[in-house]
This record gives C-alpha cells, sequence and structure tokens, in this order.
C-alpha cells in the first residue's frame, strides 16, 4: 500500500479522474432523479401576460382614484380565457385568479372588499371596504418571474420537484441529463455465501453488495447488479476483464488490503486499470483503492471488506453528496492522527440545529452497531478532542 493521504485529497482525485459517462435524453413523462446536463431557458416571458392574483373585480385605477365605488360587472373572467378589453372605464370584469388581466384595467379588489347586488338585469359590484388601493394591486405583472431567453436553470442542478416542473413549464417535453453509470458491485471472499444458506462458524452471510445497493437506489441509480467472485488471481482477472465492457463503474468489497490474499490491486494494474489512491489516512476505511481502465472508460473502486468501512467509503467518496453540518451531543476522543467517520443518531432540536449523538463502533466489522444510527459526522484528522456543541459535516446513510 502507497502512503497514505488525505480525505480531502482523495475527494479532488476522484472528482479529477472520474470518467465522464456521457448524456441522455430523458422524456418528461419518465421523471426521475438525475443532474442536469444542458442550460434551461425561459420560451417565454412569465406571466406571459399581467394575470390576476386575487379572485375580484379589475377595473380601471384611475376610475377608482377619481372616486368611483360602484362599477357595473361587464361579466366574469375565468383562468384560461384569452384577453379581453375593458370598454367602460367606469364599469369592471369579475376575474378568477390566474384570468389574463382585461385591457383597460390596472388595479383588482378581492372579494371579500366587495359587495355584489342586482339591480335589474345589471349587476354592480360596490367597494364596502375602502383604502388606498395603488395601481397594479393584486395583479402578477407580465415577465416579472423571468424574460424570454433568460437563463432557469444551468448544468449541475439536481433535478428535484421544482426542476422538473420548470423544465415542464417551459415545454421542455425531453431533458439531457448526466448518465448515471452502470454499476456493478462484487463480493470478495471465500469466508462468504449467499443469504439463503446456514453458516458454518468459519462463514459469513453476504451482506455488503446488499447494503451498498440500497445506499445507490436511494441516491437515484438507476443500474445496479451485484455479483461474487472467489479470491483467486485467474478468476478475478477473468471476471474483471468479462465486466469491463458491460458496466461503467466497478465496485469491489474486500480484498484491497495488505493481507496474502488481497489479489485485488495486482489484478487490477496488470489489467490496464491506472492507480490513483491506494490507502487513506481515515478510520474506518484506510485501504480504499481508485482507479480507472482509460480504455474501456471503467471506473473502479476497491472498498474494504468491512461492513461499515465499505458504506463509508461509499458514501463519502462515492455518492459524495454536499454534506449538511451537525453539532455533537456529548465529548468525544479520537486520538488517532487519521480522520475519523463517526456513527450518529441526529434529530432535530427546537431551534432548527442538527443534533448527533455520537455511536461509536468497537470495530469496522460492527455493523449492526450501525442499527440506531442516520449518518455519520466527518472528524478532521488534525485534533483528537471533540467538544460538545461543535458542528462537524454530517453524512445521512
Amino acid at each position: 500500500m502507497s502512503a497514505l493521504i488525505s480525505v480531502e485529497a482523495a475527494v479532488e482525485i476522484i472528482k479529477t479522474h472520474l470518467p465522464d459517462w456521457g448524456r441522455e435524453a430523458v422524456d418528461i413523462e419518465q421523471v426521475r432523479s438525475g443532474i442536469l446536463a444542458e442550460t434551461i431557458t425561459a420560451d417565454r416571458a412569465y406571466p406571459a401576460a399581467h394575470r390576476i392574483m386575487m379572485d375580484g373585480i379589475a377595473l380601471a385605477w384611475k376610475a377608482y382614484d377619481h372616486g368611483q365605488r360602484a362599477f357595473r360587472v361587464l361579466g366574469t373572467i375565468a383562468a384560461g380565457e384569452p384577453k379581453l378589453t375593458l370598454t367602460d372605464p367606469l364599469a369592471c370584469y369579475e376575474v378568477m385568479t390566474g384570468a389574463v388581466l382585461p385591457n383597460g384595467c390596472d388595479l383588482v379588489i378581492p372579494y371579500e372588499e366587495i359587495e355584489i347586488t342586482s339591480e335589474g338585469e345589471s349587476r354592480i359590484a360596490e367597494i364596502i371596504h375602502d383604502q388606498a388601493w395603488a395601481p397594479m394591486a393584486n395583479i402578477h405583472p407580465q415577465g416579472s418571474d423571468f424574460s424570454l431567453g433568460e437563463v432557469l436553470l444551468r448544468p449541475g442542478v439536481k433535478l428535484n420537484g421544482p426542476a422538473w416542473g420548470i423544465l415542464a413549464s417551459v415545454g421542455q417535453s425531453q431533458v439531457l441529463i448526466k448518465r448515471y453509470p452502470r454499476i456493478k458491485i462484487i463480493a470478495t471472499g471465500q469466508e462468504l455465501i449467499p443469504v439463503h444458506q446456514a453458516p458454518q462458524p468459519h462463514q459469513v452471510r453476504m451482506s455488503n453488495p446488499y447494503a451498498l445497493k440500497a445506499s445507490l437506489i436511494r441516491q437515484g441509480y438507476p443500474h445496479i447488479d451485484l455479483d461474487y467472485v472467489p479470491d483467486d488471481p485467474e478468476l478475478m482477472t477473468k471476471h474483471y476483464q468479462a465486466q469491463t465492457t458491460h458496466y461503467d463503474l466497478l465496485i469491489y468489497c474486500g480484498g484491497v488490503s495488505k493481507g496474502k490474499f488481497d489479489y485485488l490491486p495486482t489484478v487490477w494494474t496488470q489489467a490496464g486499470v491506472k492507480n490513483y489512491i491506494h490507502g487513506v489516512a481515515q478510520r474506518p476505511g484506510k485501504p480504499l483503492w481508485f482507479g480507472v481502465d482509460h480504455d474501456q472508460q471503467t471506473a473502479v473502486f476497491g472498498l474494504p471488506g468491512n461492513p461499515v468501512s465499505s458504506l463509508v467509503c461509499l458514501h463519502r467518496y462515492i455518492i459524495n453528496q454536499r454534506p449538511m453540518f451537525a453539532q455533537l451531543t456529548t465529548d468525544f476522543e479520537f486520538p488517532k492522527p487519521l480522520t475519523y467517520f463517526l456513527p450518529v443518531q441526529s434529530h432535530l432540536s427546537s431551534d432548527a440545529r442538527i443534533l448527533a449523538k455520537p455511536h461509536p463502533m468497537k470495530n469496522s466489522g460492527d455493523f449492526v452497531a450501525l442499527a440506531p444510527t442516520d449518518g455519520f459526522v466527518e472528524l478532521p484528522a488534525d485534533r483528537s478532542i471533540f467538544k460538545a456543541g461543535e458542528s462537524f459535516p454530517f453524512f445521512p446513510w
């Protein structure tokens, strides 16, 4: 294993060398999570016309300003109807929220401030609560949200609910997103057996791939397969070569440390994978391996086999969400000069702080200790004592 690098250096190396897997067009009817890969501009001003913001009456402000308080109702305008024109400045239209403001009108007074009565065949709207209404009151002005050609969304934006709503509103029936990698998660280790089998004392059920896949699915990755390969260099080599034509990202669990049966780093380099990381100054997850097969445009991650280590490395380096910050609820001490990933149970305080209760592990194989947790905080390597009330980056599971 080469010299250990810092967590920050590892993040930058991965960001620099991770392949660009291109773009794909997604139809608006197939809404899903993703990262926008194009610039979205407005196809027209919004609103496209002056828009009514309150149910009530629309009239000419000048008539109101000159003392007029009773207006003959010419008709009713609903949202979705074409624009009309006020032909009598002493009259008004009954208007509904979302309707287009008629020509000749520049004031909307809500129903709560008026009373409508019938006089023969006419209807009269009388203002019963007088106040100093200003021109354009209760009107959403044309183009006040954005103008024609204005940039609304930029590449790199995460496509959440608001973003998809914006895409639909500007007629973007198809959108280019960053193509999600086709992923295979590969478990390694002679001790592993399938979940449905009863293990002998020297065996363990395969669990890492399911934990990793669940985490990736939660982040929107749609193409994830699972596999297993035994600790045999020849089989590992054949297996690796067969996967690179079908997958963009290979995530291995185990086989990357210093043991006599940790063959994978040698297998990968001999197969043409350029190694960029092997060993990060962190706990858990120190043996992390990262490389790229540039001929195949396939990225390779070797995660430590211990369950907690593999989950932490997946969330910190592969998913790599922008962290929130959480405050420790109790003091914690970690004496080694390593970045420490501390599992925590979080909750939101009444003053909107994320509070993190430490749940330290006995070791990196103590995966049951994660049951009450919902993420981990990242404690820096240049300190050993961390006080209650201090804030640190928090990564949810």
